[in-house]
């Protein structure tokens, strides 16, 4: 009778861990599905003129390696800048010249230098 009291009392609190470890009760899908908020700084242009830290999403083309390590120009049809795009972010694609990117990120303005933009994310478009 014990091993019987046992065995139940064993499964009974061993279930909930059996649960999460199987992944449990999907969860339910969800989220905002509605408009976005567009970026005021959508070109290399702003955001060359824009202030510290303001959101940016650019789209455009990586020409080349920059001057320090992970750091690489960026083109679009209204100009280059240098963006920091940190070496995890690119999560085993490859990029070229050829591809075209959306980048989101912040700016960075640096006292005497051209502002930069700090890569948070990354899509390949093309």
């Amino acid at each position: 009778m014990r091993i019987i009291i046992t065995s139940a009392l064993v499964l009974l609190l061993s279930a909930p861990a059996l649960a999460a470890f199987e992944g449990g009760p999907k969860a339910p899908d969800g989220g905002f599905k509605g408009p976005a908020v567009k970026a005021e700084v959508d070109t290399v242009a702003k955001a060359l003129k824009a202030r510290d830290e303001s959101p940016c999403v650019l789209e455009g083309r990586i020409l080349s390696a920059g001057p320090e390590h992970e750091e690489y120009v960026f083109q679009d049809a209204t100009g280059k800048l240098i963006i920091e795009l940190d070496d995890e972010l690119f999560q085993g694609r490859t990029i070229t010249p050829e591809n075209i990117i959306r980048i989101w990120g912040e700016v960075d303005t640096k006292f005497g230098r051209d502002s930069e933009v700090e890569v948070d994310r990354f899509e390949i478009v093309e």
